[in-house]
């Protein structure tokens, strides 16, 4: 039958009343939790163990390619190619899209559905049914359209939406983070490379030393000038750091072959390419590391941290809004009717074949309701550990910070120890062999400066590496290799090739910039911490997408 107007009349009084009552969302809005941050890092100053690093807290670390402090271009090139190419960091890259789709899905269900259908149906009658109603055919036809919507009056879906557009974000700065973490790891990796060329190429140095000490005391064994001991002693000595040398040529292929891995490409990648060049790195002249509370919009894993928080929170309004009547509102329209014989017998499409029909339900849990208590108290107990988590990584982003500073004061005052060292230990075993060799002293004094020798040129390589790998901990402490971009990546164009290929993504994988991003919000990524009201927080660089707020629509 038509729609009456009493019914039209009815459905908009219930659809008024509806949007009337869309800004009621159940559960927590989400605000940030304060955090414990230090004032500032404490300085490093100049004792007899540590030295003064210069370290600037009013100047924030300058995130655009830190690596060029290094002065090393193999090092540039090689950062420049593993974000191109690495595959962990093309997986976490399609986590962003597959978020997003994610978040499309959840829009969706604030949206009515509408199903059309359709069915043809031909009987053969029985033969009494045939002589009665003079025809062997049941003809029966129809077309309708079925539409249902499950009014969001209690913010299920709307907090469904922020659960998903937080994760999504949580994804975007997970990639970030992640990108920080490789430019470091490649970082560290090729500083390992040049740190056991050259333990490979003193060993090798000292070998040939000791080669000569060998010979010295076989020619004085020969004519009679020492013992069959000191030449068992030299030939002692060489032989065991000989044997250091391939355990070294081990632990570089190792790392060339993990650098490799890093670039996107197989094991012997790294040796066939940038086998052959020389090493050029050098301690960075200068280290801005701002503020403690820098790290709250400065570090990737930090907001991360804080969007998966977020993202927990409207999950507890999703599971507390089934405790409340679920309203649907439905409705009908089509064409049916059914005749003998011949089809052209009635127009499917006239007015008299048309129905139609208005329902409206609510579902409101009884005996269940128990079991969704516990499961809000299930998604508040995860939200929990979620701030936890964001306050323990706040925490564990000022300890990494505060020992990277330490370790390049203590490995910097080291390596001017052990610089001296190696001066001294060089003469010493000079004069060891000279007095050796004019018989003023024994081979048990050679052997004694050269390994000396050795050992301190070990450390002086060994300590320099690790001032180098201080700083790369600092730069990833500080969110270095981080423009606070929170645009998702663009993925290879053989990706997108292969991707579109089998399935239709539209623009989503070639747009530019996020359409998804509005413009920063006061409850997440620029809002001043509320354990610390007075500081002036300054907004990531681009417009980031948020959660919406207490009474907003979808985005």
């Amino acid at each position: 039958m038509p729609i009456s107007r009493n019914s039209i009349a009815s459905l908009a009084a219930i659809l008024s009343t509806c949007m009337l009552a869309g800004c009621i969302m159940v559960g927590p809005d989400y605000a940030r939790p304060p955090v414990k941050a230090v004032d500032q890092y404490k300085s490093s100053t100049q004792t007899e163990f540590t030295e003064s690093l210069g370290e600037n807290s009013n100047k924030i670390l300058d995130p655009v390619e830190w690596w060029q402090s290094f002065n090393d271009p193999t090092l540039n090139a090689l950062l420049k190619q593993a974000t191109a190419q690495n595959l962990t960091l093309q997986q976490t890259a399609l986590r962003i899209y597959q978020l997003q789709a994610q978040l499309g899905v959840s829009d969706a269900a604030l949206l009515p559905s509408a199903n059309l259908s359709a069915a043809y149906a031909n009987n053969r009658n029985s033969a009494i049914q045939e002589a009665i109603n003079d025809s062997n055919n049941l003809v029966s036809r129809n077309a309708l359209i079925q539409m249902s919507w499950e009014l969001d009056f209690w913010g299920k879906s709307r907090r469904g939406i922020q659960s998903s557009l937080s994760s999504y974000l949580s994804g975007v700065a997970a990639y970030y983070s992640a990108d920080v973490s490789l430019t470091a790891d490649v970082a560290n990796t090729y500083i390992n490379i040049r740190n056991y060329e050259e333990l490979i190429a003193v060993a090798k140095t000292n070998l040939a030393l000791q080669k000569e000490s060998l010979r010295i005391a076989g020619a004085r064994f020969k004519y009679g000038a020492t013992s069959m001991l000191d030449l068992s002693q030299a030939q002692s000595q060489y032989e065991q750091t000989k044997a250091q040398i391939p355990g070294l040529i081990a632990n570089l292929r190792k790392n060339q072959h993990a650098m490799s891995i890093l670039l996107g490409e197989p094991p012997d990648y790294y040796e066939k390419t940038y086998g052959n060049t020389n090493g050029t790195l050098k301690p960075p002249t200068a280290l801005g590391v701002g503020m403690p509370r820098d790290l709250l919009r400065r570090r990737p894993d930090v907001l991360q941290a804080e969007f998966d928080a977020a993202s927990k929170s409207a999950l507890i309004g999703v599971s507390k809004a089934q405790l409340f009547p679920t309203f649907t509102l439905g409705g009908t329209f089509g064409y049916s009717n059914s005749n003998y014989g011949n089809l052209t017998s009635a127009n499917l499409f006239s007015w008299g074949n048309s129905s139609s029909g208005v329902t409206a339900g609510l579902y409101l849990p009884l005996f269940y309701r128990g079991a969704i208590v516990d499961q809000v108290r299930v998604q508040d107990a995860i939200f929990q550990q979620s701030l936890l988590a964001y306050q323990n990584q706040v925490l564990n982003a000022q300890k990494e910070v505060e020992d990277s500073l330490i370790t390049i004061s203590t490995t910097k005052s080291s390596k001017e120890d052990l610089g001296r060292g190696v001066i001294a230990a060089q003469s010493a075993a000079d004069l060891a062999l000279e007095r050796y060799k004019t018989g003023q002293s024994d081979y048990t004094t050679v052997i004694t400066a050269q390994q000396s020798l050795l050992n301190v040129q070990n450390a002086f390589v060994q300590t320099s590496s690790n001032e180098l790998i201080g700083y790369v901990g600092a730069f990833k402490a500080l969110g270095g290799g981080w423009t606070a971009d929170m645009n998702p990546p663009k993925l290879p164009d053989q990706m997108i090739s292969d991707m579109t290929d089998r399935t239709d993504w539209g623009s989503v994988l070639t747009r530019t910039g996020d359409p998804l991003t509005v413009k920063a919000s006061k409850i997440l990524v620029d809002t001043p911490d509320p354990s610390n009201p007075t500081q002036d927080e300054a907004p990531v660089k681009v417009n980031t997408p948020i959660p919406p707020t207490q009474g907003s629509a979808a985005p």
